[in-house]
């Protein structure tokens, strides 16, 4: 029934076509398609906002948290490998101290090593507040770090010399 409908309209087009519609009638069709494409025209303009926007919104935290968050892990890392490194040279410096002082007598303790270990120690204060302060930067740590060996190398030759001292005096004792 349907084919025969549609074959009938097809055949007799001619006659449908005969007559036009006023021109209120056209402008009111258009009215209404113009109003049609400015709605689909903003709400897909919309969409598209809201998805940039969106985009926008997940690079920025991403960037951010990979440049800052790598940061902050840097940071703490170089605090807690300064903090070992602490840890260490503070123990060995402790230990060549505790060594010092039982191979010097009280009154041959040299004034000069103390005066250098406490300048030494000044300096390293004053750093080591800096790098603590969130300026945790490779050259700070490496000053740090070498304050903390020249302070071990002073107590170390310092131990040296008591040796040779105890050496020359005990060769020379036996020698007599």
């Amino acid at each position: 029934m349907q084919d025969k409908l549609e074959d009938f309209i097809k055949n007799n087009k001619e006659q449908f076509d005969t007559e036009t519609p006023r021109a209120e009638v056209w402008n009111k069709i258009q009215k209404g398609l113009d109003k049609n494409d400015k709605a689909t025209g903003n709400s897909t303009h919309w969409f598209w906002k809201v998805a940039v926007a969106v985009l926008l919104i997940a690079v920025a935290y991403l960037g951010s948290e990979k440049y800052f968050g790598a940061d902050v892990n840097k940071e703490s890392t170089a605090m807690q490998e300064f903090k070992e490194l602490e840890t260490f040279y503070t123990q060995m410096i402790s230990d060549k101290k505790t060594k010092l002082s039982e191979e010097v007598e009280t009154g041959e303790y040299f004034s000069f090593l103390e005066a250098d270990i406490q300048s030494l120690d000044q300096n390293y204060e004053e750093l080591k507040i800096t790098f603590e302060s969130g300026q945790e930067t490779p050259q700070l740590k490496s000053a740090l770090v070498h304050l903390l060996k020249q302070k071990l190398y002073l107590i170390e030759k310092q131990l040296e010399i008591l040796e040779e001292t105890k050496s020359e005096t005990s060769e020379g004792v036996s020698s007599l």
